[in-house]
């Protein structure tokens, strides 16, 4: 390996979700539940510059995901991965896959989602254990144990009225990096519709909650257009649709008029 390759192979970049967000700026990315590297290949082909791999409603397990994270990976986006449960040695190994941040859903009280910011980060910080995996494929293994803590997102997601209640609570954890809102869930889980007054409301609550404690918040959309409604409103980390529902929603207008 020539010594411009070992230089490159040494150097772990800056995390552009962090950067985006700390300059003010709406971050928006894609979501995969196909099970699909290609789909993620795909979307990365069209400049999306992060997607997250979900564990928790998809075939996806540890194998394919950690492949898929080397997809996104070839097409210049960022590795992200929602997480299939609580279990910290769960969210150790899909960071030792090469996620650079994880989304824990069914976060509904700060001492959660302080247990779960540990877990992101190495100690002293954090309870993190050091072991050698594909992550340290991403640069000089020294490096990577001193710098992706700072690296590394933890993306707490919120889900019913408790933790709606306790959203600044929970963002305010130090190693919390972003709030994120279910809103499916929370509507199943408060029995109000989507987009209903109640509804919005605690969107809106769960926005104020993040603002207080000086952290950006998230949400899944369905469309660039909803994207730009929930930015406006304060929402700063989008991700727009899933691989799945566009490819559906693709088909229904291709095939419409073809089919009985």
């Amino acid at each position: 390996m020539g010594a411009m390759a070992r230089e490159a192979n040494t150097m772990i970049k800056e995390n552009p979700i962090k950067t985006t967000l700390a300059a003010g700026k709406a971050s928006v990315g894609g979501w995969l539940n196909l099970g699909s590297p290609l789909a993620a290949e795909v979307l990365g082909g069209i400049g999306v510059p992060w997607m997250t791999v979900d564990c928790e409603h998809t075939p996806f397990d540890m194998n394919l995901t950690a492949h898929t994270f080397r997809a996104i990976e070839a097409r210049g986006a960022i590795p992200l991965v929602r997480a299939w449960d609580h279990d910290v040695s769960t969210i150790s190994r899909l960071l030792d896959a090469g996620a650079w941040g994880v989304v824990i859903p069914h976060v509904s009280t700060p001492e959660q989602a302080a247990t779960f910011a540990s877990a992101t980060r190495y100690p002293p910080r954090g309870t993190r254990s050091v072991g050698t995996s594909r992550c340290i494929t991403l640069g000089d293994t020294n490096e990577y144990y001193n710098v992706f803590n700072d690296r590394v997102l933890c993306i707490p997601q919120i889900e019913d009225m408790e933790g709606i209640g306790n959203a600044q609570a929970i963002a305010e954890i130090p190693d919390v990096d972003i709030g994120f809102l279910g809103p499916n869930d929370l509507s199943r889980s408060m029995g109000a519709a989507m987009g209903s007054d109640a509804h919005e409301k605690a969107l809106a609550d769960f926005r104020e909650g993040c603002a207080a404690a000086g952290k950006p918040c998230g949400i899944p959309v369905n469309s660039g257009a909803i994207a730009k409604q929930r930015i406006a409103e304060g929402f700063s980390f989008i991700s727009i649709a899933n691989d799945l529902k566009l490819m559906r929603e693709k088909a229904d207008i291709e095939f419409e008029g073809f089919l009985e």
